[in-house]
């Protein structure tokens, strides 16, 4: 947990260009808001932002638009993180391999997969200070 906190996954080893070139043929460049940051996909639908400071990658973001991801787009993602020796984080700070069996089990526990399969028992199980957030 403390390589989560201090943001050091990538202090000494970078991902090779693999994750790149996968993620631009499942989802195309993105527009990016920064020179320091590459965006593949659509930030509104499944993306993939990876962060540099100094040309160095800092940070990887993956963002899975459970309306719309194909199955083989999935695990092809996955693919690529898995060669380049990738651990994910997912929304509950736990670290998931590229698999598409762990990553769907967390997919399936995410708040998103909760309002995607039930929105009016979600919003339903919300508190009032969850409300105003």
């Amino acid at each position: 947990m403390e390589m989560i906190e201090s943001g050091s996954f990538w202090a000494d080893s970078q991902p090779g260009e693999d994750i790149e070139r996968t993620a631009l043929e499942i989802l195309g460049k993105g527009a990016s808001w920064s020179s320091d940051v590459d965006v593949w996909g659509d930030e509104d639908s499944t993306c993939l932002s990876m962060v540099r400071d100094r040309n160095r990658v800092v940070e990887i973001l993956l963002r899975v638009d459970l309306r719309n991801i194909q199955k083989p787009d999935l695990a092809r993602l996955l693919d690529g993180f898995k060669r380049a020796r990738v651990l994910l984080v997912d929304e509950a700070a736990q670290l998931c391999e590229p698999t598409l069996s762990a990553v769907l089990q967390a997919l399936q526990a995410s708040t998103a997969w909760k309002y995607v399969t039930d929105p009016a028992a979600f919003i339903a199980s919300l508190s009032e200070e969850d409300l105003r957030h």
